[in-house]
């Protein structure tokens, strides 16, 4: 533990020097009992300290007892808009102490006016890591508060997307579309939703509400092209062309000739082999 560079060291001039000298002191010579007597007294003197909070986390996250830092906070009971513990989660963040930054919102969703955004703040950060069973926990428990979070609609239509579960896709898509106000591209997942169920009629009615950018997506395009295929017999390219265009520009490097596969016989023949296999 002595030699944790996390730990952070105040200059003279603060007043809580002297405290977190010496809680730093019996920290590094492994005295726990009369370092966690110091960092407690140092936080209670000097509440609105940010890096004092932030070295009696690191020395409860260090000894591993989550459970105990956990409680503390938890016995601060910090308002909503608390600077000091705002500072703190932000400070986590920026220096990638992902692992403290969840025990500390965990903490905090105990904490009256803080459940939403710790909930919300974990279900984000289990997302990021792939690890969908804790995300998809914490966004229902958004969705227990605000049955209309776009956030966690988002994040649960992205999940139920990764689990195929094409019905649930539908489902919180279109609560998405009507709680969406920061103009979020989700429509792809309600093309992608109804093209594996084969309603594609259907799918391509929800292309007329995305917007120019996603439309210029190749992941949109490639499923707007493919329920076109598969639900007219001879597609219109033409709505397509300017998107996929763009694309190009951009750097997509697949010929129109092989992206829209009714342009010559090969590909006509390719078509007529989709639509079979599908039906």
């Amino acid at each position: 533990m002595e030699s944790d560079q996390r730990f952070i060291k105040l200059n003279e001039t603060d007043p809580a020097f002297r405290c977190n000298q010496d809680a730093l002191k019996y920290t590094g010579k492994g005295d726990l009992n009369r370092a966690e007597l110091a960092w407690d007294a140092c936080v209670k003197d000097f509440f609105q300290n940010t890096q004092v909070h932030l070295n009696r986390i690191r020395f409860y996250y260090v000894l591993e007892e989550y459970e105990t830092i956990k409680g503390k906070i938890e016995s601060d009971s910090p308002a909503r808009n608390s600077p000091v513990y705002t500072k703190i989660i932000q400070e986590l963040y920026d220096t990638l102490r992902w692992e403290e930054r969840v025990i500390v919102l965990d903490a905090l969703s105990r904490v009256k006016g803080w459940e939403l955004y710790s909930y919300e703040e974990l279900a984000n950060y289990y997302l990021h890591q792939g690890n969908f069973t804790f995300a998809e926990s914490y966004y229902n428990q958004v969705l227990e508060i605000n049955p209309f979070h776009e956030e966690a609609l988002f994040g649960m239509t992205e999940i139920q997307t990764h689990h195929e579960k094409w019905h649930s896709v539908l489902d919180y898509g279109k609560s998405l579309a009507v709680a969406a106000k920061k103009n979020r591209e989700f429509h792809y997942f309600l093309l992608k939703a109804n093209f594996e169920l084969g309603r594609y009629a259907e799918g391509l009615k929800w292309v007329e509400n995305a917007s120019d950018k996603e439309k210029s997506q190749i992941s949109f395009l490639e499923v707007w092209r493919d329920l076109l295929l598969l639900s007219k017999d001879k597609p219109n390219w033409n709505p397509l062309l300017p998107y996929y265009r763009k694309a190009v520009a951009e750097g997509y490097a697949v010929p129109e000739s092989v992206f829209f596969p009714t342009l010559d016989p090969s590909g006509r023949e390719t078509r007529k082999a989709i639509r079979t296999g599908r039906e």
